[in-house]
């Protein structure tokens, strides 16, 4: 794998009962990348307390769905381990210091487009909460090198 330091700006846009909203974080991370996986590592701040949590996403070929799939992990002070594989229904149990949601995942799409100095990641999907569609979502996580 080849190891690179980057700066990761990940963009989210949620889109819950007619309301969308924006969140945006920039953090410098590492990007690995192999033939056929790709990781990017980053660490998350909360703004309302300072805590860390870390991040990894991870992409690669999907035994499942025949193309890309996307695991994302985070554990600190808040723990998930989320895997988005388009056309696949997924569970996830997202860890907060207020209790547990369980969530289920409909991903719709996971694309990676890899250019020289830069790595972007898109994922579209929905949460929902027994079988209650709460939100959906899209991600866009870019790496520059």
């Amino acid at each position: 794998m080849e190891k690179k330091l980057c700066t990761v700006r990940v963009l989210g846009i949620m889109e819950r009962e007619g309301e969308t909203e924006e969140i945006e974080t920039v953090s410098k991370g590492i990007f690995d990348f192999s033939n056929n996986h790709t990781e990017i590592r980053y660490k998350e701040i909360s703004e309302e307390t300072g805590e860390e949590t870390k991040v990894c996403i991870s992409l690669s070929e999907s035994k499942a769905a025949g193309g890309l799939e996307c695991r994302m992990t985070k554990t600190g002070v808040i723990q998930s381990d989320m895997l988005f594989i388009p056309g696949y229904q997924t569970m996830c149990i997202y860890q907060t210091p207020f209790g547990n949601l369980e969530f289920e995942i409909d991903t719709e799409c996971v694309e990676l487009d890899i250019e020289e100095e830069r790595i972007q990641c898109h994922l579209s999907y929905t949460l929902s909460s027994d079988r209650n569609m709460i939100s959906s979502a899209e991600v866009y996580v870019t790496a520059m090198l």
